[in-house]
C-alpha cells in the first residue's frame, strides 16, 4: 500500500476512534475535555502520524516529504470529515444538543454575563453535523502541512 494512503487511513481511523470514545463517554459536553482536550489530542496524533510517515520516506527530498504531508492531511481530513458527519448525523444524533447544553451550563457556572450567554447560545444553536465536522478537515490538513514542513527537516536521510 502507498505510504501516503496507509498513513492517511491510520490517522483517520485513530482520530475517528478518539471522537467515538469522547462521544460514548459523554465528554463532548465538556468544553475542556471534549473541546480543547480533543483538539490537542487530535493534533498530537496528527503530528505522530506525520513523523512516522516522513520517517518511512526519509530518502525523499524535502519537497516530496512536504507533498506527502499535505496529501496525508487532505486524504485523512476528508475521511475525518465524512466519519464525523456520519457519527454526528446518524450514530450520535443527539450529541450536538447535548454538547450545546453542557457548554451553556459550564459558561453559566463561570459567571458569564447574560448578554454573553445569549450570544453564545445563539452561536451554538447554529451548529450542525457538517459545521462541527468541517474544522476536522481544515485542522487535519493545516496540522499535516505545518508538521511536515518542520518534521521534514529532521527526518530526511543525510
Amino acid at each position: 500500500m502507498n505510504v501516503t494512503v496507509k498513513w492517511s487511513v491510520i490517522l483517520a481511523v485513530v482520530v475517528t476512534v478518539l471522537s467515538a470514545v469522547v462521544l460514548l463517554t459523554g465528554q463532548h459536553t465538556s468544553p475542556l475535555v471534549g473541546g480543547m482536550g480533543s483538539i490537542v489530542a487530535a493534533i498530537a496524533i496528527n503530528l505522530v502520524v506525520i513523523y512516522l510517515a516522513l520517517k518511512e520516506t526519509a530518502d525523499n527530498p524535502y519537497g516530496k516529504q512536504l507533498s506527502a504531508g499535505a496529501s496525508i492531511g487532505a486524504i485523512a481530513g476528508l475521511l475525518i470529515l465524512v466519519s464525523s458527519w456520519l457519527m454526528l448525523s446518524f450514530v450520535f444524533p443527539d450529541s450536538i444538543d447535548e454538547m450545546r447544553e453542557g457548554y451553556l451550563t459550564w459558561m453559566e457556572s463561570t459567571g458569564m454575563p447574560q448578554a454573553q450567554l445569549d450570544q453564545q447560545a445563539q452561536r451554538l444553536e447554529q451548529a450542525t453535523p457538517f459545521s462541527q465536522a468541517w474544522p476536522g478537515l481544515l485542522g487535519t490538513f493545516g496540522t499535516s502541512v505545518i508538521g511536515a514542513a518542520v518534521i521534514g527537516f529532521f527526518v530526511r536521510s543525510k
